[in-house]
Order: structure tokens, then sequence, then C-alpha cells
């Protein structure tokens, strides 16, 4: 790949920028805030686009460092590349869109229908952090020596953040470490406990309810409830229309002076025997021995008058001193027959008062109760017919009573009613409040079936999920196995590769100094030199420099699909080589603590060994073109 020119529209404070650049060796010159890190940061962002934060964040990330110092909106830029023969444009906008890309090939004048896997093609497949890691070159970051070792250490150690897991076993085996205690912490050690307990409860509550005393009685009881209201209404009614005839009746009695079939008894008898006693009065007061008797005496007397006086007259004349005693025996016979006579009618007029004494104190017995039926005058019969129509009176009463009391029985029939029918409805209501209790229990303990059967379904989750992190916590296990075993090969092999990479380039940027390099399998770096292997810790900070970039370069290479390399006795294969060509070198003040004979050996060096390939070197100073011009090499000069 060679970059032929960019071109920014707005970035950080470049604003309608152009730069060209040549196909080999080119220097960007500029001072300190000249603009160099903008611009590497501008080439990073049009290859992989930029991201933004959220929150707080988003004020200082990577997005917001850069956004344009000018204030017309434009915020990206074009990149002209060659690869392959075609020249590609790449643009973007970021105020649009942080990933906003479109790639034109300006060779075939054709736009790219999916421009992010072809541009992945063309970085070879390089992932962001690999590009950083790689061809994008800059310094050691650390200031002291022993830090430096730790950066290089780390570096190595950490080579599967360039794309290529088989770089670094240990990141990837405490990466699967942490991932083992990330997943034994998820699992829920007591979730198979709860689920069994909870299937046991709701098994038991689904006997519960299931239960007679939970069956729904409620249409049933509040119809039965509805009926006996209307049952009792009906017998209220009838209770009050018992109790009205009652009341009509007792007043018709007590109308008459009478409360009961008792009193309207004994005043029938009463009456009955006032009557008798009428009666027999009567029967005296008419009797006809009497009369006849007192006729008999009368007639006595005056025969015995008259034969006195017949007497007196003819024995007088035949007799005469008979006819004084005789008239006088017939005087006194006569007299004494008065006597009787007398006695007769004297004892018949007693009974007529007695009898008009009996008539008074029978109607003085029915006064009280029925004057309207005693006769203005009275006779011989009156007693008996006023008896007749009292009797016909008091029978209709006593039917009175007799009706009186049949509704007092019928009454009291009616209220037994009413006493049994709010007893069923007392028992009603109970079993209503029963049963609405054992409704809300059964609501209750519906509620908790739903929760508890939610909770099981919950935990059932949990169990699967339980489950599936054993799976993977087993099989991190399996592959943590698998990669302790298969360590050592893969250290091996790739040190194998990467130390004779490595070995051919230091020899290049130590100009001879130190051929090789290795790698052991703790990945500490050691130089080689014909008395001993020279840990890396005690050369000096400039050739751990070029031990960085040796290693660096090699890494690069190897990313990009560099060439078979032979080691040992066995073959040693790097990556499919990719779609694109290698990109170019980019060195970001790489060579800040390279002196000046280092300087030149490495400058010299980059020249010769990848003269095929584009190299951009940023600088803040002006000796990489002092020296490649003293060498009269080629390069091209940009100043920022």
């Amino acid at each position: 790949m060679i970059l032929k020119d960019l071109t920014i529209r707005g970035f950080g404070k470049f604003h309608d920028r152009k730069i060209e650049f040549a196909d080999g060796m080119n220097i960007l010159y500029g001072g300190n805030e000249a603009g160099k890190s903008t611009l590497h940061a501008f080439l990073r962002a049009m290859f992989y686009g930029m991201e933004r934060a959220r929150g707080r964040a988003a004020r200082n990330d990577f997005y917001a460092r850069y956004e344009p110092w000018f204030g017309d909106g434009a915020y990206g830029g074009i990149i002209r590349l060659e690869n392959r023969g075609h020249i590609y444009r790449i643009e973007r906008n970021f105020a649009r869109n942080p990933k906003d890309l479109t790639i034109v090939d300006e060779t075939s004048g054709i736009t790219i229908t999916d421009p992010e896997p072809f541009l992945k093609g063309l970085l070879n497949g390089l992932s962001e952090t690999a590009y950083r890691n790689t061809v994008s070159i800059s310094q050691l970051k650390s200031a002291t020596d022993s830090e430096m070792v730790n950066e290089l250490k780390n570096y190595i150690a950490n080579m599967n953040t360039t794309g290529n897991v088989a770089l670094n076993i240990t990141k990837a085996s405490a990466y699967l470490k942490d991932q083992k205690k990330s997943f034994e912490s998820r699992i829920v050690p007591d979730a198979a406990k709860n689920y069994a307990a909870n299937l046991s409860e709701i098994r038991k509550i689904e006997e519960q309810i299931s239960s007679p005393d939970y069956a729904n009685r409620m249409n049933e009881l509040t119809q039965a409830k509805a009926s006996a209201e209307q049952a009792k209404t009906l017998l209220n009614e009838k209770r009050a229309g018992i109790l009205m005839k009652n009341a009509a009746d007792r007043q018709m009695l007590r109308g008459k002076h009478f409360e009961n079939r008792g009193q309207l008894s004994e005043f029938l008898n009463a009456a009955s025997e006032a009557l008798e006693r009428w009666k027999a009065a009567r029967e005296k007061a008419s009797s006809g021995g009497r009369k006849l008797l007192a006729i008999f005496f009368g007639l006595l007397t005056a025969a015995l008058f008259g034969g006195a006086l017949w007497a007196s007259g003819n024995l007088q004349e035949v007799y005469t001193p008979l006819a004084v005693p005789m008239n006088a025996i017939l005087a006194a016979a006569g007299a004494l027959s008065l006597i009787p006579m007398m006695i007769f009618l004297n004892l018949d007029g007693k009974r007529k008062k007695e009898e008009a004494a009996e008539k008074a104190a029978f109607e003085d017995v029915i006064r009280p109760y029925f004057p309207e039926l005693l006769p203005s005058q009275t006779g011989p019969a009156d007693c008996s017919e006023t008896f007749e129509k009292v009797k016909a009176e008091t029978d209709s009463l006593i039917a009175v009573c007799d009706r009186v009391d049949q509704g007092e029985q019928s009454l009291a029939g009616t209220e037994a009613e009413l006493k049994a029918l709010e007893a069923r409805q007392t028992e009603t209501d109970e079993t209503i409040v029963r049963q609405q209790r054992s409704q809300w229990e059964l609501e209750q303990q519906l509620e908790h079936l739903t929760n508890l059967r939610d909770e099981s379904a919950a935990l059932k989750n949990v169990i699967a999920e339980n489950d599936r992190l054993r799976e993977e916590i087993e099989a991190i296990d399996i592959a943590q196995e698998t990669m302790n075993r298969l360590s050592t090969t893969i250290r091996d092999s790739f040190g194998l590769y990467l130390n004779k990479s490595a070995s051919d380039l230091i020899g290049g940027i130590t100009g001879g100094i130190y051929t090789s390099l290795s790698i052991d399998q703790d990945l500490n770096v050691f130089l080689n030199t014909e008395q001993k292997l020279i840990p890396l810790d005690q050369v000096s900070s400039g050739t751990m420099d070029q031990v960085y970039l040796a290693l660096r370069l090699a890494a690069a290479d190897l990313m990009q699909g560099g060439a078979d390399q032979s080691a040992g006795s066995g073959e040693i294969t790097g990556p499919e080589p990719a779609s694109g060509e290698k990109l170019p070198l980019f060195f970001d003040d790489s060579f800040v603590n390279y002196d000046e004979h280092r300087l030149r050996t490495v400058l010299l060096w980059l020249a010769e060994t990848f003269r095929s390939r584009q190299i951009l070197i940023f600088s803040c100073h002006r000796r990489e073109a002092q020296l490649l011009t003293a060498n009269m090499m080629e390069y091209r000069l940009t100043e920022l």
C-alpha cells in the first residue's frame, strides 16, 4: 500500500490542509505543537473511524480531543492510496457519523458498495489495536530502564492484542481464569434446592385448593340467602295479616267486653242459669194445681156461705133451734175455707214476683254485654227468645274466639317458621362469611402459588443457567488443560518464528553489533553473543529501543503475512497473506533516544531493507533529513 496524499477538511488544528507523499521515504518535520501527533491521529481515524463515549467521558474521548478548532462544521477528510495497481479514495465525515466511510475506486470509477470489509482487506485485516502495536511505531513511553524492560516484556506477553491469539497463551490463560471466576460467581448455589422446595410446596398448595372446603359455593349461598329473604318477607306479610285479623277480632270481643272464650262460656252459662231460674220461677208462677185449689177453696167457701144462708132460711122455718147453730157452723166453715184460698192467692202473687225478679236477674246478666237484645216490653216468652238471640251472638263471638285461637296458632307457626328461617339465614350468613374467608384464603393461596410458579420458572432458568455456566467452567477447565499442554509447543513455535524474524532485523538495526535474539518460554528477551546470552535489562536504553524496534517490525511482518522461515529441522510458517499490500511503516519520534551513529545506521538499514515499502517518519528534529541528505538517499520532506 502506498499513500498518495491526504486532505484534512477539519481535524484538530488542521483545516483544508493537503499533504502529498512519495513512494519511499517521507520525513514529516515539525516542532512541538506543530501537529505531528494530530496528523498521526488523523491517519488512524481515517483507517478505523472513531468511537464516541457517553456521558462525562465524551468530553475527553478521542472524538472530542480532535474536534476541529474552526467552526465551519467540517470534521473529516480524504486519503488517496494505491493498492495492487488501483487508486482508492477514502472519505470520512466524522461530524455526520464517527464511523462514516466512503471508498471510491478512482481507477475503475466505481464506489465500493460495502466499504467496511473492503477497507479491512486493504489494511490486511489488522485491527486498530494491531495497527497501533505494529506498523505504527512510536518510542517507548517509559522513562527508566527497568520500566522500559517491563514495557517490552509486557508488549511481548500481550501480542494477542495484535489479533493473533497464539501470541499470548499466558494472557489467554489469565483471561480464562477470570472468566471461570466470573462464571463461578454467577452460579446460584441453592437454586436446585430452592426449586425442589418450591415444587413440593406447589404440590401441597394444589392439594389444599382442590379440597371441597375451597369449592366456590357463593352463587349457591347467595341464591339461598335471596330465597330466604323472599320467604321471610312472605312470612312477615302473613304474620302481619294474622296480627291485623286477630287485632280486629279482639277489638270485636272487647267491644262486647269479652277477652276470650272462657269469658264467653262463663257469660253463656250465667245467662243459661239465669234463664233456667227464670223458667223455674215462671213455671211455679203459672202452676194449674194451685189455681184449682184456690178455685176449689173459693167455691167451697161460697158453698159453705151459701149453705149457711140456705140453712138459716130453711131450718129456721122447719126447726128454728137448729137453724142458728147450723148457720154458725156453715159460716165458720165458710170463713175457714177462705183461709186456704187467701193462702193460695197470696202464694200465687209471690210466685209472680219471683218470676219478675228472675227475669230482671236474667236481663241483668244480658244487659252489660248485649243490651240491644233486651226487648223494650217483656212478656212471658221474652227471656227464652232473648236467650236464643244472645246465644246466637255468643256463638258468633265464640267463633271469633276460635278464629283468634286459630290465628294465634297460625301466628305461632308463622313465627316458628320465621325463627327457623332466621336460624337458617344466620347459618347461611356464617357459611357465607366462612366461604368468603375461604375464598380470600384461596386467592392468597393462588397468588402464592402464582408467585411460587413464577419463582420456580425463574429458578428453572437459573438452574439451566447454572448448568450452562458449569458447562462453560468445564469447557474452560478443558481449555486450560489443553492450553497448558500446548503452551510450550506454541511458545516454542512462535518463539522460533519470532526469534528468527527479529534476529534477522536486529543485525541490521544495530549495524551488526548484535545478530541474534532469544525469547524464552517465559517471554524474557536475551541478546545472543558469542560469550553468553545477555538479559535485556543489562543493555543500554538505546539498545533496548533497537530491540523494541526489531520486535515491532518482526511482529508487523508476521501480522501481514511474512514469508515462510526455516528454523532448526522444522518448518515454521507465518500467516496467510492478506488481500492488501503491506502497509506503510509509521515512525512517530521513534528515534528520539538514538545517537547520531545509531540513527544513521537504522535509517540506512530501513531504506535498504524496506525499499519496496513506504515509510513515514514524524520527527521534531531535522537530523533524520540531514543524515539522509548526507548519505544521498532519496526522501520527501514535508514541514508541518
